[in-house]
């Protein structure tokens, strides 16, 4: 039976109030969404799970659903995460932010793992999506450098997505996972896990987009553990110090010491010819982005090919295109990776240009 509009649109409201006050909602009996917020219960059994403080609020804003285009669901979060002996960094809300076309549903589902609570300010990449028909999510756990370690990381993001294309009727099929760096590192480690026995929802998405990703963290490691040794430049030394000791410590050491863990980990392992996940990538249309620019890297990092991400995204295109994956497609560009403030940097999302890959990826859902 479907749901009147109205009952799911105020289901959706009520979500969001019953997250942020969750607390107060337990203290009335209540311990899941689903116990509470019915859309068959009537508004004064809703209403009397929550504040009083919050009921004209509720009132006013049941009146104003229809236009809203923004869902904001913020966990409130508090306490550290050590990625190092020196360095600590403070936990971030867990929970989502998701833009919404003002008419319709959604065909499909963009999918970003980064923190974007800015509800005001779009830009061209949402713009241009909810033109299209598409909606917009950025999905995060309560870590800003979130590796994807643990599953229950991956459980809690697939549920995020889940959640989203139930209330708002957009189709499971329909997926686009993104991601720059690390967050590209999530994408492809969200999309494997799908396939885990472990997945509650088994998300499988149509297409990934990732730049400048790290996958094989072997070579990862040994170029962090080089530019912490080296020293040359404060920013490589840095990273390299953090990533290698955050590495060790959830992977059991280093891939001297446990190897099997780190190919286990890795999207993608040259040393044990691909590695253990390529089978999981067969049907997923996937596209790879990275400036090369190895004499900028020499100038300014002393770091050679060995140790930038494009050799990674190299190897798993051409590992997919081996394997039979006809829509794997390494992208390649010059002289466009610049960061927000102008400054030549190649490691940038900058590189990629959004106008055309939304195009892709709505040629790939039409």
């Amino acid at each position: 039976m479907n749901k009147p509009e109205g009952s799911s649109n105020l289901s959706r409201t009520y979500k969001k109030l019953f997250i942020e006050n969750r607390n107060d909602v337990k203290n009335n009996g209540f311990s899941t969404f689903d116990d509470i917020f019915d859309p068959e219960q009537s508004i004064i059994q809703i209403l009397s799970a929550v504040k009083t403080t919050f009921i004209s609020f509720l009132l006013f804003s049941c009146t104003l659903l229809q236009a809203q285009r923004v869902i904001n669901v913020a966990i409130p979060a508090t306490g550290e995460i050590q990625l190092s002996e020196d360095l600590v960094i403070p936990k971030i809300n867990p929970g989502y932010t998701l833009w919404l076309p003002d008419k319709e549903n959604p065909v499909g589902l963009i999918v970003f793992t980064h923190e974007r609570r800015d509800t005001v300010t779009t830009d061209f990449l949402i713009d241009y999506a909810l033109k299209n028909q598409l909606a917009v999510l950025y999905a995060t756990t309560d870590n800003r450098l979130e590796f994807f370690f643990d599953n229950h990381r991956m459980l809690e993001i697939e549920a995020y997505i889940r959640e989203v294309i139930t209330d708002w009727q957009i189709p499971a099929a329909n997926l686009l996972y993104c991601g720059m760096s690390l967050e590209g590192t999530r994408a492809l480690k969200l999309a494997i896990f799908g396939y885990d026995p472990l997945s509650k929802y088994h998300l499988h998405p149509k297409a990934i987009a990732i730049c400048d990703a790290p996958l094989d963290m072997v070579r990862f490691h040994k170029e962090g553990t080089k530019a912490k040794k080296l020293n040359f430049n404060p920013i490589a030394a840095g990273e390299g110090a953090w990533v290698s000791h955050y590495l060790q410590a959830n992977l059991g050491g280093t891939p001297l010491d446990t190897l099997s863990a780190y190919i286990q980990y890795s999207p993608y392992c040259y040393l044990a010819d691909g590695g253990l996940h390529l089978r999981h990538l067969q049907s997923v249309a996937l596209r790879a982005y990275t400036e090369p620019d190895v004499n900028w890297w020499i100038e300014t990092r002393r770091k050679d090919y060995y140790g930038m991400n494009a050799v990674d995204l190299a190897a798993l295109v051409n590992e997919l295109k081996i394997s039979g994956n006809t829509n794997a497609e390494l992208i390649i560009t010059q002289d466009k990776g610049y960061s927000p403030e102008g400054k030549r940097h190649p490691h940038n999302w900058s590189i990629v240009d959004e106008k055309e890959l939304i195009d892709w990826f709505l040629g790939l859902i039409k």
